[in-house]
């Protein structure tokens, strides 16, 4: 926009400097109207995008814009690729199927006639059973029971009176099982059951509170919270870097990363670095590291010595990453184009997009194969269409505005190319890090609820408890039933803190795959 003192100044202006201004203006209304395009969508339009190209898992933010045949002919040609797409056959609806109720135990209820009721009304005679048919099927609710439990210790003494080496009586104490968290009225299944209402169910401790009470009994929200920091710290930090150390050996991992707020710190903005193992990995872990800060030495603590692979959106930390591979997102490079399309771009943007449609169908047909089979199929099918897209965007030079929407997708790609063609580097490796970003939902449903944590303590627990959750429902295992049998178990072998004996309670050991499979 020129306001009032350029206008004066434009007055005195040579041709040149008025074409200059005109199409400076021309560009920045461009630009905003762009912007109110994509900020109407955000509000008004749906917030998914309905592609069947996308990977599973892609969750977008703006509609689908359907390719044209001449867009389509013209990517064909770039790619040399003249295949016919056949037309998607439409499903036939289905019956959406009844609930499964067989796997409850089973509780029959008979519907009798008892007295009078069941004489017969033409002579009198008590009638007889003569058979039942089922009326309904239905699942009945039996509410949560808190009971008083006190614990006692028994001692023995010798009837005959035995003495022990001082002279004294002989005597023998029972033993008794070390509770979750000394000196607390919190057994392992009430600390169970808070963790998984806040972290599983995202209840906040002061609902918690009020859930408790309705139980009969009186819990506050800061013993739920302390409940927390003192499991954390006292047996499942342990866990969490044995888990920790067996992420950094393996070849493939995922990375994003999430603001968070901690209110006792100067810096009340902190972050959530969330890693993932890769969907060939044969153990799953989630991690949720907390961090004070966004930046590069964050990342580069966590991921001291990693030399493999770092699949990410191409944040400027990543890269600067030392020893490690960077494999950058193809789904963010689709977004981007799809926000140009949305904004009204009819030319570049779709074409930019269908180019990378292209890449997602032919990755989905693979999701089958092995990964020596699927590196061979992403050379001979990946590389030619990657090979064109970069070529046309290298021939666009000049025919867009680098502040557009279509030029910032443009931009965007040309300058991340070799971490989006590293893909092709390893058949384990993904077009999308989906896996971070699954990942991190579940943290941010989670923060919209309880919205912050008080200290820093609180937030790194908040980050190791659920980094154990996330990766006992990676690796099959019914999450409630772990952390019960964490809580009974590790706070009872002879060193709780002993790293060899964890290794055995870590979610993909044997022994907790037999006791806590879902």
């Amino acid at each position: 926009m020129v306001d009032t003192k350029d206008a004066v100044r434009l007055v005195d202006a040579s041709p040149e400097q008025l074409r200059t201004a005109l199409q400076n203006s021309i560009n920045e209304n461009q630009d905003l109207r762009e912007q109110i395009a994509v900020l109407k969508r955000m509000l008004f339009g749906r917030r998914r995008e309905s592609s069947d190209n996308l990977p599973d898992g892609q969750t977008n933010l703006f509609n689908e814009h359907i390719i044209t045949g001449e867009e389509q002919s013209i990517i064909d040609k770039l790619t040399g690729d003249d295949r016919k797409v056949a037309k998607k056959k439409l499903k036939k609806a289905t019956r959406t199927k009844s609930t499964d109720l067989n796997k409850l135990p089973l509780d029959e209820q008979d519907c009798l006639l008892e007295g009078e009721e069941r004489k017969c009304p033409v002579c009198g005679e008590e009638m007889q059973d003569i058979g039942r048919s089922k009326v309904r099927e239905e699942a009945t609710l039996i509410p949560a029971q808190l009971l008083h439990t006190i614990v006692y210790r028994h001692t023995y003494a010798c009837p005959n009176g035995c003495l022990n080496q001082r002279g004294n009586q002989f005597l023998k104490k029972s033993d008794v099982p070390r509770p979750a968290i000394p000196h607390s009225p919190a057994s392992s299944s009430v600390l169970t059951e808070s963790i998984m209402a806040k972290f599983a169910y995202k209840i906040p401790d002061n609902r918690q509170e009020r859930l408790w009470h309705s139980r009969g009994v009186d819990f506050t929200r800061q013993s739920i919270a302390n409940w927390h920091i003192k499991a954390s710290e006292g047996y499942l930090e342990s866990l969490y870097k044995l888990m920790h150390r067996d992420l950094l050996a393996q070849d493939v991992i995922h990375a994003d990363e999430t603001p968070y707020r901690v209110l006792d710190l100067k810096k009340a903005q902190t972050y959530y670095w969330v890693y993932t193992s890769s969907k060939h990995s044969a153990h799953q872990i989630v991690m949720y590291e907390h961090g004070n800060s966004r930046g590069y030495e964050e990342a580069a603590r966590f991921l001291a010595g990693y030399e493999g692979y770092l699949q990410s959106d191409a944040y400027a930390v990543y890269p600067n990453l030392l020893g490690v591979t960077n494999v950058f997102c193809w789904a963010h490079v689709r977004r981007k184009f799809d926000e140009a399309v949305t904004a009204g771009d009819k030319g570049l943007a779709p074409t930019g997009r269908q180019y990378c449609n292209d890449l997602f169908q032919w990755e989905k047909k693979w999701q089958d194969l092995s990964a020596d089979e699927r590196q061979t199929q992403r050379e001979q099918r990946l590389k030619p269409v990657m090979d064109a897209f970069f070529a046309w965007l290298v021939s666009l030079d000049g025919s867009y505005l680098p502040k557009s929407k279509v030029g910032k997708a443009i931009t965007y790609a040309l300058k991340h190319e070799a971490g989006l063609r590293a893909v092709l580097l390893d058949g384990r490796l993904e077009l999308s890090n989906n896996r971070a970003e699954r990942a991190v939902k579940e943290l941010v449903i989670g923060r919209k609820n309880w919205l912050f944590s008080q200290s820093k303590r609180g937030a790194t627990a908040a980050g190791v408890i659920l980094s154990l959750l996330t990766t006992a429902r990676a690796n099959h295992l019914d999450p409630s039933k772990y952390f019960n049998y964490l809580f009974d178990t590790v706070p009872n072998l002879p060193a709780p803190g002993d790293m060899v004996a964890l290794q055995d309670y870590l979610p993909w050991a044997p022994k907790v795959q037999a006791f806590c499979h879902e």
